[in-house]
This record gives structure tokens, C-alpha cells and sequence, in this order.
């Protein structure tokens, strides 16, 4: 293998250790958003049952 082929070996496996890091982090963003949505229709259903 020559030295070329390393350094294309090595962009490509840091290009997806980015990619995977990057889905991590969205598929975080994505649970936390549904969960407050969550918590505010949680929330607007004992206000409507319970506050007036």
C-alpha cells in the first residue's frame, strides 16, 4: 500500500467518524425536542382538565 492510499484510507475513515458523530448528535436533538414537546402537551392537557 503506498502512501497515497493511507492518506485516502485515513480522510475516508475521518470523514465517517464525522458523519457518524453528526447523526449522534441530531438523532440527541431530535429526542430531546420530543420530549418537551411532550412535556408541554402533558402540560396543556392538565391545564385544560384540571385549571378551569
Amino acid at each position: 500500500m503506498d502512501h497515497e492510499e493511507k492518506i485516502a484510507r485515513g480522510v475516508a475513515r475521518g470523514i465517517a467518524r464525522h458523519e457518524a458523530a453528526r447523526a449522534d448528535a441530531q438523532a440527541r436533538q431530535l429526542l430531546g425536542c420530543l420530549l418537551l414537546l411532550a412535556i408541554l402537551v402533558g402540560g396543556f392537557i392538565l391545564l385544560v382538565t384540571y385549571g378551569g
